[in-house]
Parts: C-alpha cells; structure tokens; sequence
C-alpha cells in the first residue's frame, strides 16, 4: 500500500506555522512578567553572625512587606520579594533591624545593584 508523500514528511512551512503561535504567546509572556527583586545580606564584617531567615521574615512581614522566599546561600541571606516595589522599604527595615549586616537590592535578572545600605 502506497501512503501519500504529503502525510508522511511535513512541510517545513507547516511546522513553521504551527510553531509560530507558540512563540509569539512565550515571547508575549515573559515581557508581562515584573522584574524580581531580591535583597542580599552579607555580614559587615567576615564571620560575624546574621540572624536565621524566621527573624527576617518576622521584621518584613510585621511591616506588610510580601515575601517570596528567604533562602540562606554561603555567608549571606538572599530574600526575594513578592512585590518589586516594596524593595526599598524592605531595605531600609533590615538595614534598622540588621545595623551588623550590608543589604543590596538588586533585579534578579542580573543587573547592577539598586540601593546600597
């Protein structure tokens, strides 16, 4: 039995054509989305102590500040933000609460800092 050449390899125009939505739709998406912020608290000086993610999240949240996540990462805290434009907010409250650490803002997406503490 012969199957037609037409079913068997699609064109690459079709494929192209169905694909093309999909791309448009994720390209679309992504620009919607806000920038992240996060903030990184390092200690002031090397080795001293910075207090566990519970303390952080308690000053931020008892001032209405959304958090997203607070994750320890080598000698520093790393806090990221459900709201960007609660970020200097955020940063003036640890930088009272934490007068031992050094807090930078800055977009997940990696470019320079934000605000300096």
């Amino acid at each position: 039995m012969m199957t037609n050449r037409r079913f068997r390899k699609p064109s690459a125009w079709r494929l192209l054509l169905l694909l093309l939505p999909l791309v448009v739709l994720l390209s679309m998406s992504s620009r919607r989305l806000p920038d992240e912020v996060m903030l990184h608290i390092t200690p002031l000086h090397q080795g001293a102590p910075l207090p566990d993610g519970f303390y952080i999240y308690q000053r931020l949240n008892e001032r209405g500040i959304a958090i997203k996540s607070i994750t320890p990462e080598n000698d520093s805290i790393i806090v990221r933000l459900s709201s960007p434009e609660q970020s200097g907010a955020a940063r003036e409250i640890l930088s009272t609460a934490l007068p031992y650490a050094i807090v930078i803002a800055q977009r997940s997406n990696g470019t320079s800092p934000v605000t300096r503490s």
